[in-house]
């Protein structure tokens, strides 16, 4: 548990050094009148060659939440350490391993999802598990944050795919779209394979691929 509180501290600094960053790019241009019914909720969001901030330097961030209001998503291909799930479940909610051995056979990865909020986590999953607090974000992706099912990870239940983001990237009314607009980001449709797989050396290439952007 030391070693992952450890973890948290080192992103609790990224998430100050986070803060005073974003509250400068909030003054992003206007958006032009073409993109302000475009929702990009579900979407991918690709780092740009030309990405200046080394926080996303060739990151996929799925975009779990945009609206006129701001846009919510978690880095996909940052990989932290793999955790057997009854493990996590002490490491996050200090509860003891439940009895028999089923969960402690199954990992689970810990992603950095961000730099906002580096205590706060998401588990992005495959929608064959509902459970209290479950949002649904597209036909194959759902994101949780209760509690609830890293018990029944740990119990060896819980969803098939999926895996556990601390941290989040955030964006404030018009602020996305302005990035986009400089195209420091290249947006793609949903994909659910470059989401869960576990190649994140290939994600970037791959997500790029996809887009079809010459490099």
């Amino acid at each position: 548990m030391a070693s992952f509180a450890r973890q948290l501290a080192c992103l609790l600094v990224a998430a100050t050094l986070a803060a005073s960053s974003m509250a400068g790019e909030r003054v992003a241009a206007q958006r032009p009148e073409a993109d302000r019914n475009e929702n990009l909720t579900g979407w991918l969001l690709v780092a740009a060659p030309r990405m200046r901030d080394p926080r996303f330097s060739r990151a996929v961030i799925f975009l779990a939440h945009h609206d006129d209001k701001g846009a919510f998503g978690l880095i996909v291909n940052r990989l932290i350490s793999v955790r057997p799930a009854a493990k996590l479940l002490g490491d996050i909610l200090g509860e003891d391993a439940p009895d028999g051995n089923g969960g402690d056979e199954r990992e689970i990865r810990i992603h950095y999802g961000g730099p906002v909020q580096p205590t706060h986590w998401n588990f992005i999953h495959s929608n064959d598990y509902t459970g209290s607090g479950t949002i649904v974000v597209t036909p194959k992706v759902s994101l949780t944050r209760n509690q609830e099912i890293l018990r029944a990870l740990a119990n060896g239940k819980g969803p098939a795919k999926g895996f556990l983001a601390i941290g989040y990237a955030g964006w404030g009314p018009g602020q996305l779209e302005g990035e986009i607009k400089r195209k420091s980001w290249i947006t793609v449709g949903p994909d659910d394979g470059i989401i869960f797989d576990n190649d994140m050396e290939t994600k970037w290439q791959r997500a790029m691929d996809k887009r079809g952007v010459e490099l």
